[in-house]
């Protein structure tokens, strides 16, 4: 858990799929919240880190920069830093696991799972995804149900902004082939 006396800072940036709001304190992003209406960001922010301010840090400035580069199609990589300390083990498994599929990509659950040492926890691999507290930095769009199928995914519009994100990767990979 964070103590009470540290730092948490928020700003909200807008992107083609939603509004996000970018938490973190001085060294590392804690969270992207991912929504569409603003008001409903501020106050899950406010409701989980009641002493964050909205003001953007050097951290957070980072990190909208690097989304906007994904969405400007110059960024396929994110480097930042992500305070994964206070997550489960094998969520954090997944998710570094995770960070690395290439831009333009897919895998499954049941592929991610054997990725991390578990074949037969497809559906485990599924609830780290659905608690993903970095959307789109650590791209939980790209994993898939078996056959390709596209399964729920928890921010913006859901499945109609997962298929949105895959498009828009296939087509930003396309152009550079």
């Amino acid at each position: 858990m964070m103590l009470k006396s540290e730092k948490i800072f928020f700003a909200l940036m807008k992107s083609p799929v939603g509004m996000f709001g970018l938490v973190g304190n001085q060294d590392s992003l804690v969270e992207i919240v991912f929504q569409a209406d603003p008001a409903i960001i501020k106050e899950q922010i406010r409701r989980k880190y009641p002493q964050a301010r909205e003001q953007e840090n050097a951290l957070l400035h980072n990190a909208a920069g690097q989304l906007n580069a994904y969405f400007d199609g110059r960024r396929r990589q994110f480097e930042l830093p992500l305070d994964m300390v206070n997550l489960p083990v094998f969520t954090r498994r997944v998710l570094t696991l995770l960070s690395r599929v290439d831009y333009g990509r897919t895998l499954t659950y049941g592929d991610l799972a054997t990725l991390a040492g578990s074949p037969q926890a497809a559906r485990a691999v599924g609830r780290a995804m659905a608690t993903n507290p970095f959307p789109i930095v650590v791209p939980c769009h790209r994993v898939v149900g078996g056959g390709g199928r596209l399964t729920g995914y928890s921010g913006g519009q859901g499945v109609a902004t997962k298929q949105w994100l895959l498009d828009f990767e296939k087509q930003q990979a396309g152009e550079e082939s």
